[in-house]
């Protein structure tokens, strides 16, 4: 894939006439003029955590115009995904009125230095980081490891970290904030709500009723899962620790996470649900692909039109798959977490989580992908299997949504329902 034109020493200012152009095209919200002045109020020195679909890289754009205007420097842009750096910054570069001569891209077999240049993870080695004095970390929660963190850490006269949600489980992102002088702006989905940012949406939670013989096995391995646990003197230890215990309490574990993920009546809600939101734009969350694909076959049967994206498949189908589904030869996307951050994707009616993780994370990623702006509310959807750990998880979650949402409907799908 071509990335516009080769740029060679990236001397050249940045074309004046693209800048001025692209005026036109951005009227910032209220928060991104605060979070571009809160950029100068620090010495160019801060992170950004703002709500999936509240337009943080528009944002950041802005803050790139500010700098060049001041100054003639170069600015590196770094990304976690490839997919981010081909349909994500490229276009809105592009589109924001940067000339093709201004972006450059590095990464794969192309090696372009320009005033800006856009590069992936894997390839800050490679980089001439001393070529820049403005930094751009997207995604920056992803750049916490052992081997991207130096580069976070690294001096330079402008940084800016961009991300959703920057806690992390190990507690690293501590070391982020430190990198930035502890200087944190923050845009949740509450203030992007009240200020009409991002969509208003009608949440829908609906508690499946598993069959006896399906529970009874849910309930054997909880009891396996506990016992091993117990054996081994409590979770934590037998996890970071090298305990004989370690592998047989993640087989069961993960066995247990498939049987209520995976749990086939689970299948027919989602069916239902597609049904009465036919001309919807949908997407439909998952955790397994092989659960995806099952679902995939299972809507076909409701002749339905769904298509298919996740890790497993190939990537020029799934590429393609999701453009189609942007041009609305699709109207529902399957998906697992492969499309949770960095895909540009259209404006969605209805999401359903049928299975999701326990993370905080993955709750804003996802409901970020519902709430791009519209002319009418969305819909979100929540299944899981009662009296389950998924139960657990998916109360904590409701929480969370009860706070955002317009309407709240709760609702049980029992056994007695399929009479």
């Amino acid at each position: 894939m071509g990335f516009g034109i080769q740029v060679d020493d990236g001397t050249e200012g940045t074309n004046q006439l693209s800048l001025s152009e692209s005026k036109r095209f951005l009227t910032l919200h209220n928060w991104q003029i605060e979070a571009v002045n809160f950029f100068w109020e620090n010495k160019g020195l801060a992170i950004m955590e703002c709500c999936t679909g509240s337009g943080k890289t528009v944002m950041a754009i802005e803050i790139i115009k500010t700098v060049l205007k001041k100054e003639n420097i170069r600015v590196l842009i770094v990304v976690p995904k490839n997919v981010i750096l081909e349909t994500g910054w490229y276009k809105e570069l592009y589109d924001a009125g940067f000339g093709l001569p201004d972006i450059g891209v590095y990464y794969g077999a192309i090696k372009e230095y320009a005033k800006i240049t856009i590069t992936n993870m894997h390839n800050l080695k490679n980089i001439e980081m001393s070529l820049f004095d403005f930094i751009i970390f997207d995604e920056i929660h992803n750049m916490a490891s052992r081997n991207a963190l130096p580069y976070v850490q690294m001096e330079k006269k402008y940084k800016l970290g961009l991300t959703a949600t920057i806690e992390r489980h190990d507690n690293k992102h501590w070391d982020l904030f430190k990198a930035f002088d502890f200087n944190v702006f923050k845009y949740g989905a509450h203030q992007a709500l009240v200020e009409n940012v991002i969509n208003e949406f009608n949440f829908f939670d609906i508690a499946v009723q598993m069959d006896e013989d399906s529970y009874e096995h849910y309930q054997i391995l909880t009891t396996q899962i506990n016992s091993l646990i117990q054996a081994g003197g409590g979770f934590n230890k037998i996890l970071r620790g090298n305990s004989p215990y370690k592998a047989s309490l993640l087989q069961k574990m993960g066995l247990r996470k498939q049987l209520v993920n995976n749990y086939v009546r689970k299948f027919d809600v989602v069916l239902k649900i597609c049904l009465q939101h036919s001309k919807d734009k949908i997407i439909v969350f998952n955790e397994f692909n092989d659960q995806t694909n099952k679902l995939y076959y299972h809507l076909l049967e409701g002749e339905l039109k769904p298509c298919i994206y996740h890790s497993s498949m190939d990537k020029e189908k799934g590429q393609d798959n999701l453009m189609q589904y942007k041009k609305d030869k699709y109207n529902i996307l399957l998906a697992t977490r492969a499309v949770e951050e960095g895909y540009n994707l259209p404006k969605i009616d209805t999401g359903i989580i049928m299975a999701c993780n326990s993370t905080k994370k993955q709750t804003i990623q996802r409901l970020g992908r519902v709430l791009r702006k519209k002319d009418k509310p969305s819909n979100l959807y929540q299944i899981y299997c009662l009296g389950t750990i998924e139960e657990q998880y998916a109360k904590e979650r409701t929480k969370f949504f009860k706070s955002l949402c317009n309407i709240y409907n709760y609702s049980e799908y029992k056994l007695c329902d399929e009479q």
